[in-house]
């Protein structure tokens, strides 16, 4: 149903819906995976060409090991930590989700114990970093659970978070929607659940009102439910990044 308004106590109710429902949604959300594979080993493809115009030793393979990446709305940290992980990148992991977390934390038990990994139980809007702290920033089916004002200032402190040549992969509903809810997502008691979005034409705008070269952008369904994202990698520009043009 429409809901314009987000109720009050809109992030306490997503945090008791991710809890109580997180076996079902990571049951449910196992076909999305290859799409989520696909978009972050782009990503990494895209930060590496990048790495190489800029490197004066004239590597043409720079290792990411490592850069500093961000995940917003980890879940269960597979299989996007998973892969972020294994290029020996160091990764903060965001959830409102204590139970995401925690499935997470048994997932990658060594990650943490090396200080590769840091996991965050918080509202990415609750977050602060210093500029230029992160290479490369993802946030797949997350930004959308936040009220529409908030996706804006989340763009913008994202880009602020980036290094200059940083990359930040997303996706976002292709339909506008002020404000959408349902009772009982994936038949669940307590799946009550809240989505927003600027729809895909508006949310472009906004990328590219910021400090963002959108590298690819691609309007893609989902593989389980009547839902279509438009899939983007942006980067930071400014620094070093003004002098590189990527080529086909």
């Amino acid at each position: 149903m429409a809901a314009p308004n987000p109720p009050p106590d809109l992030k306490p109710r997503l945090k008791e819906a991710y809890d109580s429902i997180s076996t079902a949604y990571n049951e449910w959300t196992q076909p999305h995976h290859p799409l989520r594979m696909n978009y972050t080993t782009e990503l990494l493809k895209l930060l590496r060409k990048y790495h190489a115009k800029n490197d004066e030793s004239g590597n043409d393979t720079p290792s990411l090991a490592g850069m500093h990446a961000l995940e917003l709305g980890c879940g269960s940290g597979v299989p996007v930590m998973e892969i972020l992980l294994a290029k020996d990148m160091d990764v903060i992991g965001v959830d409102l989700s204590g139970a995401q977390i925690a499935l997470a934390a048994h997932h990658f038990p060594n990650h943490i114990e090396r200080h590769q990994l840091v996991l965050a139980e918080k509202d990415m809007m609750t977050l602060t970093y210093p500029p230029d702290e992160f290479d490369a920033v993802v946030a797949l089916y997350s930004i959308c659970h936040l009220p529409r004002d908030e996706q804006r200032v989340m763009l913008e402190r994202v880009e602020h978070w980036l290094k200059p040549g940083g990359m930040f992969l997303m996706n976002f509903p292709v339909e506008e929607m002020e404000g959408e809810v349902m009772e009982h997502w994936l038949g669940q008691e307590k799946g009550w659940m809240y989505w927003s979005g600027w729809g895909e034409e508006k949310t472009l705008e906004i990328i590219k009102e910021l400090k963002f070269e959108i590298l690819l952008q691609e309007v893609n369904g989902d593989p389980k439910a009547d839902a279509t994202f438009l899939w983007i990698i942006a980067r930071k520009t400014g620094g070093l990044a003004q002098l590189a043009k990527f080529e086909d």
